[in-house]
């Protein structure tokens, strides 16, 4: 069976783990490995239990049905379109939480964090946070770039600016890090902390900066089926433009959110997006 190019090595990664320990208890390492080079696997037993270790779902590195348990990138797609009900309900699972390896806990509080953020439970937030990050290992590198972003939505949120600027530079330094052509690999995740950052600069009046990191943002995000974040991001550049008088770009910015909205192909995101081409036709 073919697999999605790179699926589950860039999982991988991004957990920050060995192969020795996906693999461990589930099929040799060097099979592992064969798997990763060449994106091909025939028992498709062993790629559900790689899936389930890696939290990963099924269907998206194969065209076979999804496990019974839902993982944590199932949970990730519903916080990213903005379903933090759905989200809740399934990482409230029992089997979920009995099933998690260990290294999976820290993207499992970071996930409730951002589920409590969006609720306004800003100290419940702060404190899975704080054991997310307490569980973290150093080489989960990804994982730390979110969880030092999360913190700075959240010390933003209660009016912290400085601890909440303190906590996006420390991001942005995770990310500087990185070789270029590996920040690529990282776009989402360095979208999602501009987006933040420039929601900061605009609370504290600098639109400026902000227009700035929504301009990277967007250089960074991949286009293919990230339309929700791109929605988000566009209208954070409307704001930025209304401050700075940019009416054109304005207007750019506002065509681009339709636009998005259309290819989603999701009829909530696109009703919630209409006043933005009515005020287009408007004027």
């Amino acid at each position: 069976m073919k697999l999605l190019k790179g699926s589950l090595k860039r999982r991988r990664e991004q957990l920050g783990i060995s192969q020795a320990d996906v693999a461990e208890g589930i099929c040799h390492q060097s099979l592992l490995s064969r798997i990763e080079r060449t994106d091909e696997i025939s028992n498709i037993t062993v790629l559900q239990q790689l899936c389930a270790r890696l939290q990963l779902r099924v269907s998206s590195v194969a065209k076979i049905n999804e496990l019974t348990v839902t993982p944590l990138t199932v949970i990730r797609y519903f916080i990213d379109i903005g379903q933090f009900e759905q989200a809740a309900n399934r990482l409230e699972s029992s089997t979920l939480l009995r099933r998690l390896p260990v290294f999976a806990l820290p993207e499992y509080n970071l996930l409730r964090a951002r589920i409590a953020l969006s609720q306004n439970q800003t100290t419940v937030a702060m404190q899975l946070l704080q054991i997310a990050l307490g569980d973290a290992e150093k080489h989960q590198m990804e994982l730390m770039i979110e969880i030092y972003t999360e913190m700075g939505a959240t010390w933003a949120k209660q009016g912290e600016y400085v601890y909440a600027s303190e906590y996006f530079e420390r991001a942005c330094g995770l990310i500087k890090g990185y070789r270029p052509t590996m920040r690529s690999e990282l776009g989402k995740v360095i979208a999602h902390t501009y987006y933040h950052q420039s929601e900061l600069y605009l609370t504290i009046n600098d639109p400026e900066k902000a227009r700035d990191r929504i301009t990277k943002a967007l250089a960074v995000l991949p286009t293919n089926e990230h339309f929700h974040q791109i929605v988000k991001l566009q209208k954070l550049r409307v704001k930025c433009c209304e401050q700075l008088s940019l009416l054109k770009e304005k207007a750019e910015a506002k065509m681009l959110i339709y636009a998005a909205a259309e290819f989603s192909k999701d009829i909530n995101l696109q009703d919630d997006v209409k006043k933005y081409l009515e005020e287009l036709e408007t004027n």
